[in-house]
């Protein structure tokens, strides 16, 4: 029985430590595969964004050697990405019997326990998805699949880390801190999304959602999802724990 979790990373830091935290006690090996450009090569005069994922595992990780392994990786699209990194690490690494996809804002409670025990070839887990914090959190209308277990070999996925989003566990749930990343790395974000949606073929964002609804937020702030068309997605965010 050999575990793997596969990462991809291009920007947030912020919750890097916690989701490996939340997982490295559970897998034999970690790959995280670290893009320094966007999917869309051709963003223009984006906001700074210095991040250095190797300079951060070498101090916080230093405890873990042959933990976790680093690839630096440019890809021109999310779409089956994550089975392409699958199959590059499938190269020089024994085929593992479970691998767990992730990304680094998806976090993991209790459930991380029981996740091993599903035999299904592949499974995708509902995420609670924090507002700026962890006092709120935003209900979707339509979830969205987070983390995906797979069993066995990894079949062409999607553009998050599924390859059926209709296949999710009914009750096990992970904590994603997506919305909770400091201002610097929330302004990049939607700037590349900004620039670049339309050539990945993601739905294009509201041009003043960063400032309107992230930034200048408050609780009766209503209609919060990023993109222009599904806004009414996220309807409000709510208290979280009452």
């Amino acid at each position: 029985m050999t575990r793997y979790a596969i990462y991809r990373i291009h920007y947030g830091l912020d919750f890097l430590d916690k989701s490996l935290d939340s997982i490295i006690n559970h897998v034999d090996k970690i790959f995280i595969f670290w893009s320094k450009q966007p999917w869309y090569k051709k963003c223009q005069n984006l906001p700074p964004m210095n991040e250095d994922i190797k300079h951060f595992l070498n101090n916080e990780y230093q405890h873990s050697p042959g933990k976790i392994t680093l690839w630096e990786r440019e890809y021109d699209t999310p779409l089956n990405q994550y089975k392409l990194m699958y199959d590059e690490i499938c190269k020089f690494m024994p085929h593992p019997t479970q691998t767990l996809m992730m990304e680094p804002d998806m976090v993991w409670g209790n459930d991380i326990e029981k996740i091993w025990e599903i035999k299904d070839s592949e499974t995708s887990f509902k995420q609670i998805e924090f507002w700026k914090s962890e006092k709120y959190y935003v209900p979707r209308t339509q979830e969205r699949p987070g983390p995906t277990l797979y069993n066995g070999t990894v079949p062409t996925t999607l553009k998050g880390c599924f390859g059926n989003k209709k296949l999710v566990h009914p009750t096990y749930t992970c904590y994603n801190y997506g919305f909770c990343v400091s201002p610097e790395t929330m302004l990049y974000k939607h700037e590349v999304a900004l620039q670049s949606s339309k050539y990945i073929s993601d739905s294009l964002p509201a041009k003043e959602w960063y400032k309107d609804k992230w930034l200048n937020w408050t609780p009766e702030t209503t209609d919060l999802e990023v993109a222009e068309k599904h806004k009414h997605k996220i309807k409000k965010a709510l208290p979280y724990g009452t």
